[in-house]
């Protein structure tokens, strides 16, 4: 054996990096399995990779190969679909998908939410990584629900646990009594949780259609019917419906005679029968929702659900888009960042539409329902060609735009395209285009691994996007914002503000939906923006749009000093800077910005 003392201190860097090597691709298989490790990697990634970005491309490219890591990308990306395709098979959603007609969520350890049924969210509005304290029924029933979840979770061992309690509580919405049935679960290999079932049944809006089709039922008995199933008494429903109790009496004889029940109790199995057969819920965009049918941008708490709407290209292809506020006021085009976040708090929708602005969000190619486009297709021409599609469609000569995140470089290109078409750019935590490795360098942990691989080793980007989509899905919206964007305070605080967070829950559906597979879209995207050189196209807006950008002080892609290199570099644009706010800036301050629209629309008009 050689003596390490005679060891030449020349092979010792070799040696270091050789292990770093082995660090990145061990660690790599580590995250394709589990996806929420993505943690892990970043550190030995930023080791190994961040240093070269100061090199030229040629070399950088070379050092990767040199890595031997670009021959694991292949089978590491196989192994993430895959897994993508279990992933919701922890066993809480295990658990929860028996359950069709009756509303289920588990609640983990910290009293959050870890799984809901379509039932659960669609009847009490669970989300999950929500607390449980978010619950919608009396704050008593509230406490002792919490404190019955919990005493389950953390009895003494010692003792035989209780594993089956049953809660009496009343719904805020409406008051009316439900049962909650509490289970402790304990997996063989995985923290126990608690699973929570109750009386509520919940109806699709493809499973009240089949009860309308089956049986010639008109729109009010088939509400009759699903009524009677959710234990309403013939009185309650009259009350509800504003209509009289013979009324609803009358139309309950014409139920049964319809479906030939011999009595209610018949009528309800009759029911049922119906609720299993039907199709799941539709009110998320995925796969089964790509073609002709009802899509909706599903609501929360306080946001109404919203039909999309869509035209279709010459190429076949279908080109989805959202509207909002007053359907006749001053249009504004808003492009929704690669998030998809084209829903808006529903006190600003409301706002809106008091204001009269008529919002219109196009969804891009591979995001929800609109086609994706081939691998050769370029997608900064197909959508500023389907976006002066749209608002030929719908009769907009020229209209402001509301830019977020990274959606710049497609105002850019439109105004190439048609700069007539655009009034004015106002953009909220908008990137403009960065020109050096230091700006990189300075973002935020997360936004340098994920922008800096886009920018600097693209080769590995398909792979680091769907890590981070499987990862999101596993931990839910609110906690990967909370993780990603944990150095920004206001970005953290948004999570825990329900009224604001829940336009970026259900706005973000066209990317992250359960099924859905936007990452291809994702990554060619962040690729544009950041691989791509858009300064020219960019600056050929100077002097012919006005353009006004809003960045917060806690913005991780965005920081103080990039904020100044804007300053410098881009004179012409009018740069305002918010303190104490991140990259959800406009969800923030919503506010500020639909008055700052208005500034520019009355400077155009």
């Amino acid at each position: 054996m050689a003596d390490p003392a005679q060891q030449d201190p020349d092979d010792e860097p070799e040696q270091s990096a050789a292990r770093l090597r082995d660090e990145v691709v061990n660690t790599s298989y580590d995250v394709a399995f589990e996806p929420e490790r993505l943690t892990d990697l970043i550190g030995p990634w930023e080791k190994l990779f961040v240093p070269q970005w100061r090199r030229s491309a040629q070399a950088r490219r070379a050092q990767l190969e040199d890595s031997g890591y670009l021959s694991h990308l292949g089978r590491l990306e196989r192994i993430v679909s895959l897994g993508g395709r279990t992933a919701s098979l922890r066993p809480e959603e295990q658990m929860v998908r028996r359950y069709r007609r009756a509303a289920a969520f588990t609640v983990d350890r910290s009293l959050a939410v870890s799984a809901a049924n379509e039932a659960a969210r669609g009847t009490l509005g669970v989300r999950r990584s929500q607390p449980l304290t978010d619950l919608q029924i009396r704050d008593e029933d509230l406490g002792y629900l919490s404190r019955t979840v919990h005493g389950m979770l953390h009895a003494d061992r010692s003792a035989p646990p209780e594993p089956t309690r049953i809660v009496r509580a009343r719904r805020l919405s409406d008051d009316s009594l439900v049962l909650l049935l509490t289970f402790l679960v304990e997996p063989e290999e995985a923290a126990a949780f608690v699973l929570v079932t109750t009386t509520d049944i919940h109806w699709s809006h493809e499973s009240s259609a089949l009860l309308r089709d089956a049986f010639g039922l008109t729109p009010a008995e088939a509400e009759v019917m699903m009524a009677l199933t959710q234990h309403h008494s013939l009185k309650d429903i009259a009350e509800a419906r504003g209509r009289s109790l013979d009324t609803v009496r009358s139309q309950l004889k014409s139920i049964t005679t319809k479906t030939e029940a011999r009595g209610q109790s018949d009528l309800l199995r009759i029911a049922m029968s119906v609720m299993d057969i039907a199709p799941q819920e539709v009110d998320r965009i995925g796969p089964a929702s790509r073609g002709a049918g009802h899509k909706v941008s599903r609501g929360g708490r306080e946001l109404p659900p919203l039909p999309f709407r869509h035209i279709l290209r010459p190429d076949g292809r279908r080109f989805d888009y959202l509207e909002f506020g007053d359907p006749k006021g001053r249009p504004v085009i808003y492009l929704s960042s690669n998030f998809g976040l084209c829903r808006w708090p529903a006190s600003a929708e409301f706002a809106s539409q008091q204001k009269g602005l008529r919002i219109i969000a196009p969804i891009r190619s591979g995001f929800g329902g609109s086609t994706p486009l081939a691998v050769t297709d370029n997608r900064l021409d197909c959508f500023a060609g389907d976006v002066v599609a749209l608002m030929d469609h719908l009769r907009i000569p020229a209209a402001p735009f509301l830019v977020l995140d990274e959606d710049m470089v497609y105002a850019a290109r439109l105004f190439r395209r048609t700069p007539e078409r655009m009034h004015s750019v106002l953009g909220c935590s908008a990137f403009l285009p960065l020109t050096t490795p230091e700006q990189y360098e300075r973002m935020g942990r997360w936004h340098r691994f994920i922008l800096g691989t886009a920018r600097f080793a693209p080769q590995l980007l398909p792979f680091i996007v769907r890590v981070g989509f499987a990862m999101a899905r596993q931990l839910g919206k609110a906690e990967f914002v909370r993780l990603v964007y944990g150095a920004s305070p206001a970005d953290v605080a948004l999570t825990r503000h329900s009224r604001m967070f829940e336009a970026v829950d259900c706005g973000s559906d066209i990317v992250l939906a359960e099924g859905f597979d936007a990452a291809r879209a994702y990554a060619q995207e962040i690729s544009i923006v950041h691989r791509s050189d858009w300064r020219a196209e960019f600056e050929a807006m100077k002097g012919h749009v006005n353009v006004v950008n809003v960045i917060g002080t806690e913005d991780q892609g965005i920081p103080p000093d990039t904020f100044d290199d804007y300053l410098r570099d881009y004179p012409w644009v009018q740069l305002h800077q918010v303190d104490s706010a991140g990259s959800f800036l406009f969800f923030e301050h919503w506010d500020r910005i639909i008055s700052l629209l208005e500034i520019q629309m009355k400077d155009v008009t």
